[in-house]
């Protein structure tokens, strides 16, 4: 059984940080401006690993991975006034399908990581949550909680730039500058 640092040995030449794969394109925004910590660039593996985007699954923006815990995320960012929940679903899904392929080609068990989903959007604040947020997760996203419960996924989070920089920090024991 290989460990997941092969994946990062074999992929390196998409090494990138979450200033670029947090990159908005359409509005020229950065929704975290770090440029510290690695991270793949998982985007850019599909885009390599699929030329024809008519044919191309839909995947995460970067995949980080906590050695010391044996964490996988898998975090997409979205800098929208209302994200498409089934497109989020469709990232996730078939994100995590493909990664598993590319996992398996490298004799990595999977069995060995917990994979955690991480949406991250930009003060995003959800219709039926303007006036109670606190420290709810937001019920705008609770769909995805399917994937968890049938254990596709060990874990979601579902928080805006800060809040997300700021459970880094409490998970990892890395500073982002986002």
């Amino acid at each position: 059984m290989a460990d997941f640092n092969l994946f990062y040995r074999e992929y390196n030449s998409f090494i990138s940080t979450f200033k670029k794969t947090s990159f908005d394109s359409e509005n020229n925004f950065h929704l975290c401006k770090d440029t510290s910590v690695e991270v793949i660039d998982f985007d850019a593996i599909i885009e390599n690993m699929y030329p024809d985007s008519n044919h191309r699954p839909k995947s995460f923006d970067s995949i980080y991975f906590d050695e010391t815990k044996n964490h996988v995320y898998l975090i997409e960012f979205k800098n929208q006034k209302k994200p498409d929940k089934q497109e989020i679903e469709k990232k996730l899904i078939d994100g995590k399908r493909e990664l598993e392929v590319l996992l398996n080609r490298l004799s990595i068990s999977k069995n060995s990581y917990e994979f955690i989903f991480c949406l991250v959007y930009n003060k995003f604040t959800p219709k039926e949550e303007r006036y109670k947020r606190g420290l709810f997760k937001s019920t705008t996203f609770e769909f995805l909680n399917k994937h968890k419960e049938t254990f596709f996924i060990n874990d979601i989070y579902t928080e805006d730039v800060s809040f997300f920089t700021t459970q880094f920090k409490k998970k990892t024991a890395k500073d982002l500058q986002c």
